[in-house]
Order: structure tokens, then sequence, then C-alpha cells
């Protein structure tokens, strides 16, 4: 990883490093039960730059196994503003390639500066998680100001006690930047040891923690000024490998005003949870009222957890862990009084994470649901009394998307930094609306501990869709009969009676007496019409009730193609002169008898004549006879 301005030289630091000069007597070695171990002495190898400090004033403590808090506080040392602001630990990698290669380096260097190196515990001390690396967003940072961050890290088992460095990444960009800078690398110190517990615990190390705690996972610290109600979340979770039974968690009450910045209201502040399952995480809720007194700083606020190991039993000995908060008092450096300007109040920032309509595609007319994820993408500072409004685009003076239920405000009563809340309101939309986006507007009226009534405004874009109508004219057949081979001539127009264009029209004749025919007619504008004009040709004498399939394509404006459907009537009858469909190809020219002569067809009615003929002579010779008998006459007839 590239380290900005990295340079070697050799300085003793105590408990932690202030970036830029200084004074050793700032970290005291932390006390312990037996003899005080004095804070190893570091090889420096971190950037020297005065621009980018970290402040410690105290040297973090964590412990072997468990999961801690680390709390940094990043100082801007420029004299320009910090736009964005990014802070993570370094990777285990990274960590070996800054500490590791140098302790070898420096093996053949100058007794004193390889003894200073070969005394640091350059073991990685934390397990390597999905979280571990992730990078905080710090956000804002004005100049010469500071801000706090709490790196959750989780703390490898089978360490020993004692000093082990962390270094941390710092990555900015300042005002008149147009990028992220390069990582700043810098090491604090910090004291790993054993958890004390006041309860007794079995010597097998997998087996010594059934039931454990993380306090404050993934969350920020919460702040509030003098005077006023803190409403916080404290997350708990199980980080060992059974389920705690009724668990309750205590806070640890103090009527000094350097240890506890509350109000003491109430007889107790204990939570009861109920059962919580291996790496369950419950959000223990408090609304605490900051002593008008208080001094501005960081407060530890104790708690102790009690559980029982089995459902009946009895307490098991309580977990004693620490949670940090932040308060401004009146002597707060940098606080602002009432007259201050807007550019010199921070207040939180709230934006829009996501958001979803239910249906997804809204037609014009149609209801729908709008669910909106606001965030307050805030690292330090919450949002509270907060008023969103919804208000939406209008055409001709009239809103395009109305509130079914009338109401188009909803109330939040406090959003933590980086908390989220899901807001959903039930929208009805004009169905004379073109089809496109409108704009529907986030007004937001919220509270900050240095900001009252601060106005803000969110947009987001909704899509909108008209439903495609059309309707045909008459379809004109000319001629609605042809024979096999003939043509007939189709026409009608196509009336787009949407509001929307059709794109890429085309109408298409299909049956099996017909050969299939396409005709395109192009693009309908809203309002106009497209005609149809074409020569369909018969192929095959019509075997049904003469219906003619014609669907009528077109395609919106991201291509998505619909079909209408219709019908024509046409008969096709078999050609009259001869069926080409019925002549079998295998004959030849002698199958075909030729047309008989004026011969052929006498020679034919030769016989029945000559019969006819004989016939009639014997009729006559007979009446001959007859007729001569009587007149007396010989019968022999010569």
């Amino acid at each position: 990883m590239k380290i900005k301005g990295l340079r070697w030289m050799a300085t003793f630091l105590a408990a932690c490093m202030l970036m830029g000069a200084v004074p050793a007597t700032a970290f005291a070695a932390k006390e312990t039960t037996e003899a005080a171990e004095t804070i190893p002495q570091v090889y420096r190898m971190d950037d020297d730059n005065d621009t980018v400090r970290l402040v410690i004033g105290k040297t973090p403590t964590l412990y072997i196994g468990k999961n801690g808090t680390v709390s940094v506080t990043l100082m801007n040392m420029e004299d320009k503003d910090w736009i964005e602001t990014e802070i993570w630990i370094a990777s285990e990698d990274d960590f070996r390639n800054h500490y590791s290669d140098e302790i070898t380096k420096t093996e053949d260097r100058d007794s004193e500066e390889s003894s200073i190196v070969q005394s640091m515990k350059t073991i990685y001390p934390f397990e390597v998680t999905d979280s571990l690396n992730r990078h905080y967003k710090v956000g804002h940072v004005n100049k010469k100001a500071k801000k706090t961050v709490n790196l959750n890290v989780n703390v490898k088992k089978g360490l020993e006690e004692g000093y082990y460095p962390i270094l941390i990444y710092i990555s900015k960009r300042a005002q008149g930047e147009d990028g992220m800078s390069s990582e700043y690398a810098k090491t604090i110190m910090a004291w790993i040891e054993t958890k004390k517990t006041t309860g007794t615990s079995e010597t097998d190390e997998d087996s010594s923690e059934p039931v454990a705690f993380a306090l404050g996972e993934n969350q920020s610290t919460p702040s509030a000024n003098y005077s006023e109600v803190m409403n916080f979340d404290v997350n708990v979770r199980n980080t060992g490998y059974k389920t705690a039974y009724d668990v309750r968690v205590d806070m640890e009450l103090s009527e000094d005003i350097t240890k506890f910045p509350f109000e003491i209201n109430d007889g107790n502040y204990d939570r009861q949870m109920g059962n919580m399952n291996p790496d369950q995480t419950v959000a223990v809720p408090f609304s605490m009222a900051v002593r008008e007194k208080a001094k501005s700083g960081y407060y530890p606020i104790k708690f102790k957890i009690r559980y029982r190991e089995n459902e009946n039993g009895n307490f098991a000995a309580p977990i004693e862990d620490t949670f940090y908060v932040r308060v401004y008092g009146k002597d707060e450096d940098d606080s602002l009084d009432s007259e201050a300007g807007e550019n010199e109040r921070t207040k939180a920032r709230i934006i829009v994470d996501s958001f979803e309509t239910d249906p997804a595609e809204i037609y014009a007319g149609q209801d729908f649901t709008l669910k909106v994820r606001m965030k307050n993408a805030s690292n330090s500072i919450v949002a509270s009394n907060i008023l969103f409004t919804f208000e939406s685009e209008t055409v001709s003076d009239s809103p395009v998307f109305t509130t079914v239920n009338g109401s188009n405000s909803v109330v939040v009563n406090s959003l933590a930094p980086g908390a989220s809340d899901t807001l959903t309101i039930k929208f009805s939309s004009s169905p004379t609306a073109e089809q496109r986006s409108y704009t529907i507007t986030i007004n937001e009226q919220y509270d900050s501990p240095e900001f009252k009534n601060a106005k803000e405004a969110v947009k987001i874009a909704v899509g909108l869709k008209q439903e495609a109508r059309l309707n045909t004219g008459t379809i004109e057949v000319m001629p609605d009969a042809i024979s096999v081979g003939e043509e007939s001539n189709v026409m009608f127009s196509i009336n787009n009676t949407g509001k929307v264009m059709l794109y890429n029209v085309n109408a298409v004749f299909e049956a099996d007496s017909i050969q299939k025919n396409e005709c395109y007619v192009g693009n309908i504008e809203p309002g106009k019409s497209g005609n149809v004009d074409t020569m369909i040709n018969g192929i095959a004498p019509t075997a049904d009730d003469g219906k003619v399939k014609l669907s009528i394509t077109y395609e919106d404006e991201n291509g998505k193609v619909s079909t209408v459907e219709k019908e024509i009537q046409l008969m096709v009858n078999e050609d009259q002169s001869m069926d080409e469909s019925n002549v079998d190809d295998t004959w030849s020219s002698d199958d075909i008898q030729p047309e008989p002569s004026t011969t052929d067809k006498l020679k034919h009615l030769a016989i029945p004549v000559g019969i006819v003929g004989v016939v009639l002579a014997a009729v006559i010779l007979v009446v001959i006879r007859r007729k001569k008998k009587k007149a007396g006459m010989d019968d022999e007839i010569l």
C-alpha cells in the first residue's frame, strides 16, 4: 500500500503517538496490580507530517479473546476543511509489511535502534473479520477541529499481556481537491490484558467463555449538549457459544458529575432483555438527561451484565463492561452561540438511502405505495424531532401525485448517526399525466445539537407510465373471395388513441390459404394514424370458415413488444381451369389421351345406327305384306 511521506527516524514514544512533536511525558504508563510496566519504546516508521494527527488522551485497553473498541480522535491541522474523511485499521498484510520487514532490516543497524524495534510486540493482535478493515466514514472535519471515531475489534486469543502497536490509515479530501488523498499511516499503542472477572472460570480455554458479551458494536458514540436529553441504544451481543438466560443490563450510577454526566431521575436504570442466543445482538434503550453543569468530553458509562447459565439456575457472576458517550458542555472550546451562521454550525445530514414503489411500474391513474429509506449520513451528529413532508411535482398547477389519506407528512423521533428509518406513504397518480419521471421533494425539518430547526430538501424521481391504446378503422377486403393464384387488396387505418408513441408498428396476415404477408407501418404519434394498404396472395383453397389472422405489433420506448390480434374474412377457391394442387407430378404426356377426331366419333355411331336401320326395314316389310294380302296380291316380294 502506498504510504504518503514515508521516512525513517528513531523516536521514543510512550502510550500512543501524537503525529508531530509530542512530549514523552504526555503518555503515562498503565498501572497494573503487579509492578508498573513502562510502555515500550517504538521505532517510528509513520508519516512525519503536521497535516493529520491522532490525539489519544488515554492508552486504549483491550482484553485477550474479547471484542473491544478503540477510540481514536482525529485532528485536522490544515487551514481548510476536509470535505470527506475515512479512517480504518490496516490489514494484517499491511501490518507485517510496515513492521516485520523493518525488524529484519534493523538487525544490521546500530544496537540502540535495533533493540527498539525488537522490543515491540509486532504481532497482529486482531482476529480477521469482515468488518475489521472496513473504512469508517468520518465525513466533514472543520479546519483545526477534531472528530472521534470508535473502531471495533476482536482481540485474538493466546496473546501475551503487554503493549501492542495498532496501525491506522487515514485518507481525506480537503476543500479544492478533486479526490481522496493517499493513505496517511499512524501508529497508536494499546494495552492488551486478560479480562478479570469476579466469578470462577474453568481452566480449559475453549470452555472458559460459554457466555460473554460485547457492548457497542457497529454503532457510533452517542452525543448530546448539556441540559438536553440523550436518547441512545447500547448494542449488546452474546459472543459466547451458549444461550444466556434472563439477561439483565444494569447501568452503574454516580453522583460525581465528572464520572456520570446524566441526571439521576429514576431509582435504577436496569433493563431486562430476556434470553439471548449465541451471537444474538439486542439493542438496550436509554433516555438520559444531560446535567446542565456537565463538562465537555467523553464519559465512560459502566454496565454490569447479569445472566443465568441455566433457565432456572442462579445468576452467574456479573460481567462488567464500558460504553462511551460524548457530552458538549458550556466549556466546549468550539461551542457556538445562537448568533452563529449556518456555515459555522454543524448539523446532521439526512439523505435518501434507497426507495421503492409497489407496484414497481406505475401507470397513470393507479394508486401505489412509496417506501423511502432515510439515513442519517452524519458520523457523530444525532437528528431529532424530524418532520418529513412529501411534495409532488405539479403540471398545470395540479400535483401529479396526491396522498390517498390526505396527509403528506411523517414524523420520526430521532435518527442516530448512521441510523436509518423507512417512511411509507400511499399515493394516487394523475390519469392525465404524460409518461415520464416526476419529482417528489422530501422536505426535512429537524434538530441537531448545534442547529435547531434545520431545514433541508432531498428529491427522488418516480417514473409514471401510460397505457398504450390503439384501434383500427374499417378493414376493407376487395374482393373478399379469390381463386388460388389471385390477389386481394386489404386496406385499413391504425389509430393511436393513447398518450404515448407507438414505435415500429407492423401488421402481419397469416392463414393456411394465403401467403404470409407483413406490412410495416412505422411510428405513430399520439392522436395520429398509420395506414395499411397491401395485397394478399391466395395459395390454397380455404379449408375452414375463411378467417385470416391479423396481428398488429408495436414497441414502447424500451423496446418491449406488444400485440393486438384481429381477424378478417377472405375465401380462397380452387382454380376452375385446372387445380394445379391436385396434379400428380408423376404423370407423363403419354398418359394424357388426345381429343377424338370426327371420323372416330362417326365410327362409334355406326353400329347403333345400323341396328336401328335393320329394325326399321323389317317393320316396313311387315306392313307392305299385310296390305298386299288385303289386295289379293301375291305375298312374295322380289
